[in-house]
C-alpha cells in the first residue's frame, strides 16, 4: 500500500505543550493507517520544524503575513486577512481547474503543493474550528476532492448567524470526530446532518511518556528530590485573570489568584511536607503565554521556597508526562496537563474556566475534582485537597478502571479515518 498522506490545515503551536500533545496522539491513531506522511501547517514554521523534527513535516503557511499590522486596526486586519486568503484559495482552485497539478508552477507555495499530494485533509482539533478560519480550506478541498475531516475536536458557537455558518460549512466535510457529547448535541441541533459524525475522546490522552531513565535524567537535572510527596502544578496567565470575577481590573484578579494558589503551596507544604513542583505546559509565543512569569509569581508570594521548584527549562510532551507521572498528587490550570496527569493516574485537581471542554475530564474525574476558577476560596481547595490526598489510592483504582475505556475511544479517532479512506478508494475504483 502506497504511503497516506495527510495534511494537518491549521496550526499546532509547539510551545503549547498541550496543543503538542494532541498533535504526537493523533501520531498513535494515525499507526492503524500503516506507513503515513503528516504535513503541518505552521505560523512559526522555524520554532515548530525544530521541535517536531522528523516526525512531522512543517510548511510555512505564510499567507497574510504581508498584511501591515502596525498601521492597521485589529478588525480590519482580521477582515482583510480573511478575504484575502479566500481570494488565494480561490485564485489557486481557478488555477487548478485550468492547468490541473501545474498550478503548483504558478502558485509555488508548499502548502499548495501540500494540498494537491493529500490523501486526507484534518482540521478542527482542540477547539480549533471556526467558519473564517476554515471555509476556506473545506471549500477547496472540496473542489480537489480530498476527503476532510474535523478530527477530535470541540465545536460550540453562540449567536444564531454563526451556528448557521457552521451549518452550511460542517455539512461540507466527509467526518467529523468529537471529544465530548455536548459538541455533537450542538451540531444535531442546529442540523449538521450530513456527514457521519461520532464521540470519541482527545488525542492527548493516547501521547506516550518519556522513559522512566530520561525522567530520572530531567529530574536529576533540576534537582528534583525523590522525598515524597511530590506535588506538581501547572498556572496559566490566562486562567488565573479570571479568578476573583467581582473585581474589575484583569491584573487585581490576577494578583488574587496568585496570593491565593501561595496559599495553598504553603498549606500543602505546611500539612503534608510536601515538595511542590511548577511545570510550564506553555513557553509562549510572548509571555501572556508563559507559564513560568505565572509559576514564578507564586514562588515570590510563598512563604516556604525551599520546598518550592519552578522548572524555567523547556521539556517534550512526552517528558513532562513522564515527569508528570512522578508525582503523588497533580493540580492543574492547563487542561492537558491534568489529561497527562490523569492518564498517569495520578489523581489531580482541575482549576478551569467553565466550558464545554470540562466534559473532557468528567469522563475521567469525578465532578467535585474540577474546580471554577470564578468562584475559588482557599477555604473549598484545602477541604477539596485533604479529601484527595486522604482518598488518592482510591482515585487511582478508578482512574485504572476509566483510562482504557478513554484510550480505546481516542483511538477509534484512527479506525474512523482508516474506514472513510477504504470506502473512497472502494467508490473510485
Amino acid at each position: 500500500m502506497n504511503k497516506i498522506k495527510i495534511l494537518i490545515a491549521e496550526d499546532v503551536p509547539s510551545l503549547n505543550k498541550g496543543e503538542e500533545a494532541i498533535l504526537m496522539g493523533m501520531l498513535e491513531t494515525f499507526r492503524i493507517l500503516g506507513d503515513v506522511e503528516v504535513c503541518l501547517y505552521s505560523s512559526n514554521p522555524q520554532i515548530d520544524a525544530a521541535r517536531y523534527g522528523t516526525k512531522i513535516k512543517v510548511v510555512d503557511n505564510k499567507m497574510g503575513r504581508a498584511i501591515n499590522k502596525k498601521i492597521l486596526p485589529i478588525l480590519v486586519i482580521k477582515i482583510v486577512k480573511f478575504l484575502y486568503i479566500n481570494l488565494m484559495h480561490l485564485l489557486f482552485a481557478l488555477l487548478y481547474k485550468i492547468f490541473d497539478q501545474n498550478a503548483t508552477k504558478i502558485m509555488k507555495a508548499d502548502i499548495w503543493k501540500e494540498y494537491c499530494k493529500s490523501d486526507l485533509i484534518i482540521i478542527g482539533h482542540d477547539s480549533a474550528f471556526g467558519f473564517f478560519s476554515h471555509v476556506h480550506i473545506i471549500l477547496l478541498a472540496k473542489f480537489l476532492r480530498k476527503p476532510t475531516v474535523v478530527y477530535a475536536g470541540s465545536v460550540a458557537f453562540s449567536g444564531r448567524i454563526r451556528s448557521k455558518l457552521a451549518k452550511f460549512i460542517l455539512n461540507k466535510v466527509d467526518l467529523i470526530t468529537l471529544r465530548e457529547r455536548s459538541s455533537y448535541e450542538y451540531l444535531k441541533k442546529i442540523g449538521v446532518n450530513r456527514p457521519p459524525m461520532f464521540v470519541t475522546a482527545d488525542t492527548a490522552f493516547l501521547l506516550p511518556p518519556a522513559s522512566f531513565e530520561k525522567v530520572e535524567e530531567i529530574m536529576v537535572k533540576e534537582k528534583i528530590k525523590s522525598n515524597r510527596p511530590l506535588i506538581g502544578m501547572t498556572m496559566t496567565r490566562e486562567i488565573s485573570c479570571r479568578a476573583f470575577p467581582n473585581l474589575r481590573n484583569p491584573k487585581e484578579r490576577y494578583d488574587e489568584c496568585i496570593k491565593l494558589m501561595a496559599q495553598v503551596v504553603d498549606y500543602l507544604i505546611d500539612t503534608l511536607n510536601a515538595t511542590i513542583v511548577f511545570l510550564p505546559h506553555c513557553i509562549g509565543p510572548g509571555e501572556e503565554l508563559d507559564d513560568r512569569i505565572v509559576a514564578k509569581d507564586i514562588y515570590q508570594a510563598v512563604r516556604n521556597k525551599h520546598k518550592v521548584k519552578v522548572i524555567t527549562n523547556e521539556y517534550t510532551a512526552e517528558e513532562l508526562k513522564g515527569l508528570i507521572g512522578q508525582f503523588d498528587l497533580f493540580i492543574g490550570e492547563r487542561l492537558h496537563s491534568v489529561i497527562s496527569a490523569i492518564s498517569m493516574l495520578v489523581p489531580s485537581i482541575a482549576i478551569l474556566y467553565p466550558s464545554h471542554r470540562d466534559e473532557i475530564l468528567r469522563e475521567v474525574l469525578d465532578n467535585k475534582w474540577i474546580c471554577s476558577i470564578e468562584n475559588l476560596d482557599i477555604g473549598t481547595l484545602k477541604s477539596k485537597l485533604y479529601e484527595i490526598w486522604s482518598g488518592k489510592e482510591e482515585i487511582r483504582k478508578k482512574l485504572i478502571n476509566k483510562m482504557k475505556s478513554v484510550k480505546e475511544r481516542a483511538l477509534l479517532n484512527g479506525k474512523l479515518i482508516k474506514d472513510l479512506l477504504s470506502q473512497n478508494e472502494l467508490d473510485s475504483q
